[in-house]
């Protein structure tokens, strides 16, 4: 299985002489996913926002087959999906796991990070 990590850093310049930033990081080939992240970053968007934007696109996409609604399946047979999202400035996190009928679980684990107390939901939720 597959994990899209998107990274959309803006950092000191002295950090990365030769880049240019912002900057957004892909750990896989999911070209849609980290030109999504860059545009948002583009547009002024923060940081959360591009990550989650780059995130919510290779979800839909579903890609390679690993990611998103409809991809892998668990070994009962079905799609569960898991996502976190972190903000460096303030080092707070939002995860979930093991979500079912659900598209977008990045944004599900940036209501947690953002909306909740907690760090990781594990399980079938309510609306959110």
């Amino acid at each position: 299985m597959h994990y899209l990590h998107v990274f959309a850093l803006s950092l000191s310049a002295s950090l990365f002489a030769e880049a240019s930033l912002p900057l957004v990081i892909n750990t896989w080939p999911f070209q849609d996913a980290t030109a999504a992240a860059w545009s948002a970053l583009q547009r002024g968007e923060s940081v959360l926002d591009a990550v989650e934007t780059g995130c919510a696109t290779c979800e839909r996409e579903q890609c390679d087959g690993s990611v998103g609604y409809g991809g892998s399946p668990d070994e009962t047979g079905e799609t569960t999906l898991d996502a976190m999202i972190m903000n460096g400035d303030s080092m707070e996190v939002g995860a979930v796991a093991d979500l079912r009928r659900v598209k977008n679980a990045i944004s599900v684990a940036r209501a947690v990070m953002e909306h909740t107390t907690h760090t990781l939901l594990v399980g079938e939720m309510g609306k959110v």
